[in-house]
């Protein structure tokens, strides 16, 4: 069965390099133009959607629902990471040497930053998330709405693969067994 993850659209905090966490903030206006965009290109393939129900994520699965028409299955554990009190900051500020935000995008942490979730963390719950998502599926293409931590954890943990860069409103395919 294949789940396809959707980056949400830009926000602020993206467009301004702020560590975004678990801060509840909404697309901006090219954000929504981003959606609006992929909303087109879309294959409408999905037998299920489910989201992240932080803001962003639901304002991203409401703009491709418009051509879906599919009911939303909202998921606490299809957050971002749980930054703690980084969330808000600008990664300048926090890191201005760029190290910790390297370590960051090559997921080489497992530390709780300020009150944070640690990669391990963040694997445990996403995986049991996809694990009840492929035990309760309707059909066979299902489709995810997350954010960048998910989706390059994801390419990492099933390919083995670093992608540094997960750009807002892109569109990954993974590959899973039949449970």
């Amino acid at each position: 069965m294949k789940i396809y993850f959707v980056r949400h659209g830009e926000t602020e905090y993206n467009a301004n390099g702020r560590i975004t966490g678990h801060t509840d903030i909404p697309l901006t206006k090219k954000g929504t133009e981003q959606v609006q965009k992929l909303s087109k290109e879309i294959p409408a393939i999905f037998s299920e959607m489910y989201s992240s129900d932080l803001i962003r994520c639901k304002q991203t699965a409401d703009i491709l629902n418009k051509k879906l028409n599919l009911p939303i299955i909202y998921d606490v554990r299809l957050r971002e990471r749980d930054t703690g009190s980084l969330s808000g900051r600008e990664w300048g500020e926090v890191d201005p040497t760029g190290v910790l935000k390297e370590k960051n995008s090559h997921l080489q942490y497992d530390y709780r930053p300020y009150g944070g979730e640690s990669v391990e963390d963040v694997k445990k719950r996403v995986l049991a998330c996809i694990d009840d998502i492929r035990r309760q599926r309707k059909g066979d293409e299902i489709l995810v709405v997350t954010s960048t931590g998910v989706i390059r954890l994801l390419h990492h943990v099933l390919n083995n693969e670093i992608h540094e860069v997960v750009h807002n409103s892109s569109m990954h395919e993974f590959e899973f067994a039949d449970k």
